[in-house]
């Protein structure tokens, strides 16, 4: 039995049951209020001759257009991934989101594309110079102009800042004593100046921007003389 004969079955069997227990409890006339649109649209379906789908599966036909309908949105919110989407993914749609709002736009720990897949690219430094004289031309800056009483010349790749606190004793060390062979600089970072970044005698950026340390008083105020 063809779908379209079940359909004509049962709305005429609802039809029955409705006008048979509306004599007996008038209530349920309002289901035809229900049933009644419902049955019509089946019958639309199963005459109209420009969709099979709908002609074949009267009523039950229109969740097939239903479901397309949704099928973006259900594709952009629970199927694809961060990474997936086209041409422009979710990752970047994000990101330009929150550009556009001056909100935060990086993201701290990794990232969620496949770093190891066929086509990705990216940039990395050389550990090594190609050969030695390349060191003796390393590119500099000099800071301060000509009222300055002590212009520095500093390279304008540094160690940025890492405070002792969030490192150790031991990495303090090696990265002042890297930074006095490579005849850079390095960044104390909020916690100030700790002996072990005086101990090689690199270069230092003393910050004093942030937190309370370095030329601070006791009560956490700046303190002109210990910056002094």
């Amino acid at each position: 039995m063809k779908p379209r004969e079940i359909f004509y079955i049962l709305s005429f069997a609802v039809l029955a049951l409705i006008t048979l227990i509306s004599f007996i409890w008038s209530p349920i006339v309002w289901s035809l209020v229900f049933f009644g649109p419902v049955i019509i649209i089946g019958y639309y379906d199963a005459f109209q001759k420009k969709q099979s789908i709908k002609r074949n599966f009267p009523v039950i036909g229109h969740f097939r257009y239903i479901l397309e309908e949704m099928r973006p949105e259900i594709m952009q919110y629970f199927v694809e991934t961060d990474t997936e989407g086209r041409p422009i993914n979710r990752i970047f749609r994000s990101l330009i989101y929150q550009r556009a709002k001056k909100a935060i736009d990086t993201t701290p720990f990794g990232t969620q594309l496949d770093v190891y897949e066929a086509g990705y690219e990216w940039m990395e430094h050389l550990v090594y110079a190609k050969n030695s004289s390349e060191l003796e031309k390393s590119p500099r800056i000099l800071i301060g102009g000509s009222n300055c009483k002590q212009p520095y010349s500093a390279s304008i790749l540094n160690i940025s800042a890492m405070s002792f606190g969030s490192l150790s004793q031991n990495a303090v060390l090696s990265m002042n004593k890297g930074v006095k062979l490579g005849g850079f600089a390095q960044n104390t970072g909020e916690g100030g100046i700790s002996p072990y970044h005086l101990q090689h005698g690199g270069d230092l950026i003393w910050q004093i921007g942030t937190g309370y340390f370095g030329c601070r008083d006791n009560g956490g105020n700046f303190h002109s003389e210990s910056f002094k």
